[in-house]
């Protein structure tokens, strides 16, 4: 366990600072008064409730991110069997609630971690560094700012999971986060989902998502062979031609083109992968729902 490590008293210029640093074994915290800066909990292996006052009572569990706002009444109280270890980081400044706010950190309910032995390993790192006198309060600004970003962006969507297109939680996966045991393999193929449906409209390779999520090509194609049987292209390909599906259902009287425009594929090309994947040119859907839709409005009329 690592004690408690306060950084000193910061400059006053520093619109982002690092105040204090720490693991601990999970026990009771009540803080009645709160806290003087913004709280991230970390919980690596454990289980436990926390009650924020006036907002309500969530159960945070192993690999899961919690953070609590500053002054703000609040109580963690683990749970009898769980056995496990509570990281925190303290962060202060004027910016420190817009980064954490626009990055997407600060959210009422805990939310689980990519590659959470890595985050946990980068916190161990700067109180070592610390505890060592290595660091400056100017550099450690730096270094808390980069660690915000690493988690911001390890940080998996509560809708995404690895059942399929579109799919929520992962159907292989149907208990609660905080009853299983972090799996990094696991983890990097939520996170390679997760960046495909956030960027299924750009150019985005999947030696990119490799790198991202910290794999090679080949083991991300193992990962997707052994939950999807298909490799990360195909499935990044299938994805891009369901929501252009999706989109000409909302919007019947577009073009083609434009429908290939909002997936980011050459017209030529998408109309051959979309007969392929539905057995149908897209012009034909287009045709098919046009046709609905007029019969539709002459009912209604």
């Amino acid at each position: 366990m690592l004690a408690f490590r306060l950084t000193g008293l910061p400059d006053s210029r520093l619109p982002l600072y690092l105040y204090c640093v720490g693991t601990q074994e999970e026990k009771v915290l009540h803080r009645p008064d709160g806290f003087p800066v913004y709280q991230l909990f970390l919980s690596r292996g454990g289980e436990g409730q926390f009650k924020i006052t006036g907002k309500g009572t969530w159960t945070m569990g192993a690999g899961q991110l919690f953070i609590v706002e500053p002054e703000v009444a609040h109580e963690y109280v683990p749970h009898s069997k769980a056995k496990g270890e509570l990281g925190y980081i303290g962060i202060g400044g004027t910016s420190a609630g817009s980064v954490l706010q626009s990055t997407g950190l600060l959210q009422n309910e805990p939310c689980h971690i990519s590659g959470f032995e890595i985050i946990w390993s980068r916190m161990t790192n700067l109180w070592h560094a610390l505890d060592r006198g290595a660091t400056e309060m100017w550099n450690t600004s730096a270094l808390i700012y980069q660690l915000i970003l690493d988690i911001a962006q390890s940080k998996i969507p509560s809708d995404v999971g690895i059942g399929g297109v579109g799919s929520g939680m992962p159907r292989d996966v149907a208990v609660k986060h905080s009853n299983r045991e972090t799996d990094p393999s696991k983890d990097a193929l939520i996170r390679a989902v997760a960046l495909m449906h956030t960027h299924y409209q750009d150019d985005l390779l999947l030696k990119h998502i490799a790198d991202a999520v910290g794999y090679s090509v080949q083991h991300l194609n193992r990962l997707f062979h052994q939950h999807y049987d298909v490799t990360g292209h195909q499935y990044m390909q299938r994805l891009r031609l369901q929501k252009a599906s999706d989109w000409m259902d909302k919007h019947p009287g577009a073009s083609v083109r434009e429908a290939a425009e909002t997936i980011g594929m050459e017209v030529n090309y998408f109309i051959r992968m979309f007969k392929r994947e539905f057995g149908e040119t897209p012009g034909k859907g287009i045709k098919h729902r046009n046709q609905l839709q007029m019969e539709k409005d002459l009912m209604n009329s």
